[in-house]
C-alpha cells in the first residue's frame, strides 16, 4: 500500500508540470525623430491587444519573475498617450490628440512588476561593443541614466544591466556620427549641463541599437545631424566689421546663450597676427536664453587689417562650441608717427614765420 502511494505521488509530480521563472524583455528600436514625430506608426500598433508588445504584457502566462526593460521604450509609450504625432505612408503629418490604449498599457505594466526583479537596459539598447570599445564612460552614464528614469517611471526598485546581444551590430553612418559629437557633447554638457545636451547624448544611444531597422537610419541619422548642427550653436558670437582708431580700445561683443540653464564659461580671444595684443578677459556667466555684451580689451601696435579669433573653453581648457572669426580694421596713428607728423608741422610753422618775418623786413628797408 505504501508503495502504491508513493508511485502515485512520483506520477503526479511527473504529470503536473511546475511553473519556472520567467523573463519578459521589453525594448523596441526608436520610432521617434528629435522633434517628437513619430516617423510611422508602427509602435502604436505594437502596443494594441493584437500587436507584438501588447500580447506580450496583455497575454502573459504563468509567472514572470523578471522584467528586463528599456526606459527609452516607455517614456516613446507615454508620448502617444499624452497625443502625438506621425508621418504617414504619403508622407503627410496625421496628429493623434489622444491614445488610451497607451496609457493601459502602461499601467498594466506597473502592476505587473510589483514585487518583481526590475533591470533596466541601457538607455535605448545600444550597440555594447561599439560603445565599450569607443566610449566606455558614454555607456556608464547610459547604464545609470536608464536605471534613474526607469526607478522614476515605475517607482520599484531598478537594477543596471547591460545591451542585449543582438548578433549585429549598430550602422556605421550613426556610428560615424556618434565619434564626431559625441566627445563635444560631453565637453559641453560638462560646462553647461542643459536638459537638451542629454538629450541628444541619449538620442545617439537609441539609434546605435543593432536593431533599428535599415529604413529607418536616413530619416532619423538626418533629423539627428540637424540637431546637432543647431545644437553647435546655441552659444555662439555675434559676428561684425569693426574699425580701430585709438591705440587702447575695448572692443564690444555679443555673446548668445540659446541653452536653458546659464553658461559658465571662459572666453578665448586673440589677433591672428602681431598688429594688436588683447588683454585678460574674466570668466563669463551667461544667463539661460539670453545675451551679454563683454568688452574684449586690445592694445594696437600697427595699423592694417588682422582677424580675432574667438572661442569658449572650459576651465579645463576645452572648446565648447565653434570658433568664431571677426574682421577688423586698425586704423591708428602710432605715437611716433604722431611725433614725427608734430615735429613736421611746427617747422614748416617756424619756416612760415620766418619767411613772413624776412618779407616784412624788407620792406621796412626800403
Amino acid at each position: 500500500m505504501k508503495r502504491l502511494l508513493t508511485l502515485a505521488l512520483l506520477l503526479i509530480s511527473i504529470a503536473t508540470p511546475v511553473a519556472a521563472d520567467t523573463t519578459m524583455t521589453l525594448t523596441e528600436p526608436t520610432h521617434r525623430s528629435v522633434t517628437g514625430v513619430f516617423i510611422n506608426d508602427e509602435l502604436a500598433s505594437s502596443i494594441t491587444p493584437r500587436g507584438r508588445l501588447g500580447k506580450l504584457l496583455f497575454e502573459r502566462s504563468g509567472r514572470v519573475d523578471k522584467f528586463v526593460i528599456d526606459v527609452s521604450l516607455l517614456e516613446e509609450i507615454q508620448d502617444l498617450a499624452d497625443g502625438y504625432r506621425f508621418i504617414d505612408e504619403l508622407g503627410e503629418e496625421i496628429e493623434i490628440p489622444e491614445f488610451l490604449i497607451a496609457q493601459i498599457w502602461l499601467d498594466t505594466l506597473r502592476n505587473a512588476v510589483r514585487g518583481k526583479q526590475v533591470v533596466a537596459l541601457p538607455y535605448g539598447n545600444p550597440d555594447r561593443e561599439f560603445l565599450g570599445k569607443k566610449a566606455p564612460g558614454e555607456y556608464e552614464f547610459l547604464k545609470e541614466t536608464a536605471q534613474v528614469r526607469l526607478r522614476a517611471a515605475l517607482s520599484v526598485p531598478v537594477e543596471q544591466g547591460e545591451s542585449l546581444e543582438s548578433g549585429g551590430e549598430s550602422n556605421q553612418l550613426l556610428r560615424n556620427l556618434s565619434d564626431s559629437y559625441r566627445k563635444s557633447l560631453r565637453v559641453t554638457n560638462s560646462a553647461i549641463p542643459a536638459p537638451e545636451i542629454a538629450t541628444l547624448r541619449l538620442r545617439i544611444a537609441q539609434l546605435l541599437s543593432p536593431d533599428l531597422p535599415k529604413e529607418s537610419v536616413t530619416p532619423l541619422a538626418a533629423d539627428l545631424s540637424k540637431a546637432l548642427r543647431d545644437n553647435s550653436q546655441r552659444l555662439r558670437i555675434a559676428g561684425g566689421n569693426y574699425t580701430i582708431t585709438s591705440s587702447k580700445y575695448d572692443l564690444p561683443v555679443t555673446v548668445t546663450n540659446d541653452f536653458s540653464v546659464p553658461a559658465k564659461i571662459n572666453l578665448f580671444v586673440r589677433a591672428t597676427n602681431s598688429r594688436v595684443v588683447v588683454g585678460f578677459i574674466e570668466p563669463l556667466t551667461i544667463p539661460a536664453k539670453s545675451q551679454l555684451q563683454v568688452k574684449v580689451p586690445l592694445e594696437v601696435i600697427a595699423s592694417g587689417d588682422t582677424r580675432l579669433e574667438f572661442k569658449f573653453i572650459t576651465s579645463s581648457g576645452a572648446q565648447v562650441g565653434q570658433i568664431q572669426y571677426i574682421p577688423v580694421r586698425l586704423a591708428v596713428i602710432s605715437p611716433i608717427t604722431t611725433s614725427f607728423t608734430t615735429g613736421m608741422a611746427i617747422i614748416f610753422l617756424l619756416a612760415a614765420v620766418i619767411q613772413s618775418f624776412r618779407r616784412i623786413k624788407g620792406r621796412k628797408e626800403r
